[in-house]
Order: structure tokens, then sequence, then C-alpha cells
């Protein structure tokens, strides 16, 4: 009976671990300041532990993704060489404007994205260094095979 209890009792520890293991990457949402590393592909992420930063990103809000690009960039070490197009992640301050408003839900570790009338679902995926975004399978006619490796930015934003 001793031995029983005590299989027992490990039985449900390792399932309270197990559970909170499996809920440790688990993304509920996105807030705040997001870009893209620079030194990702269409679907291989960045070779560069996402260092440098795409100019252009995402406010993220409850209810909405908002469109921006850091204007304030003179970086000269951006893909192809094109001046001002990313920026290092530990830059202390930026100056972004904003674009285009899209509506956006999450759900189980899900960004829902809303545009033109079709809603088209990335899994979130945590990595050590940033968050994967990868388009679901069913995709909206706008939504290629591009995966958006995203890292917040935590420096001073300014807008234009």
């Amino acid at each position: 009976m001793k031995h029983f209890n005590k299989l027992l009792v490990c039985s449900i520890l390792f399932s309270i671990l197990l559970s909170k293991f499996s809920f440790a990457n688990e993304i509920k949402e996105l807030k705040g300041y997001w870009f893209e590393c620079e030194f990702s592909g269409k679907t291989k992420p960045p070779n560069d532990n996402c260092k440098m930063l795409d100019d252009d990103g995402f406010l993220f809000d409850n209810e909405h993704a908002i469109h921006i690009k850091n204007i304030s960039s003179n970086e000269k070490k951006c893909k192809k060489q094109k001046v001002g197009q990313c920026f290092l992640a530990n830059e202390t301050s930026i100056i972004i404007k904003t674009g285009r408003k899209d509506k956006i839900a999450f759900k189980n570790s899900t960004l829902i994205l809303s545009f033109l009338g079709c809603n088209q679902h990335y899994k979130l995926i945590k990595k050590e260094n940033f968050v994967q975004a990868k388009p679901e399978l069913k995709k909206c006619f706008w939504a290629g095979k591009k995966n958006f490796f995203l890292k917040q930015y935590s420096g001073t934003v300014k807008k234009e």
C-alpha cells in the first residue's frame, strides 16, 4: 500500500509539473511595439538571434495591429545594404510613423488577423529571442507562406 501511495503522489506531482510546462510557451496576446527580425527569411528564423530589427513592425493593442515604421534609423548593416531599413534591437529610442490599422483577436496561442473580409490565423510560437507567427494551412487570398519572426521593442518610442 505504501508503494501505491508513493506512486500515486508521484503521478499527481508529475501531472501538475507537466501541465505547467505545457502552458509555459502559450502566448495569450502580444502587446506593445513589435518588429520583424531583419535577418530572417520567408520561413527561416533569423540567423542573428534577432539582434537587428526591420524598420517595419506592429503596435499591438487589445483589438488592433497598427502597422508602424521606424523612421529614425541610419543603420547601414541592413539586408541588401539598404541604409535605414533596419535598426539594432537594443536601440534606446526610435521615432515611428503609423499606418494601417487591422482588427485582431487572440485564441489558443493564435493571432487572428482580419483584413479584406478574411480572417488569417497565425500560430504564435515562443522562441528564445523572438516569437514566430506561422500562417496556418487555410490561407486568406492576401496571405502567403511568410512567417513573421517578431521581437518586442522595449526602448522609448516617439510618434511622428
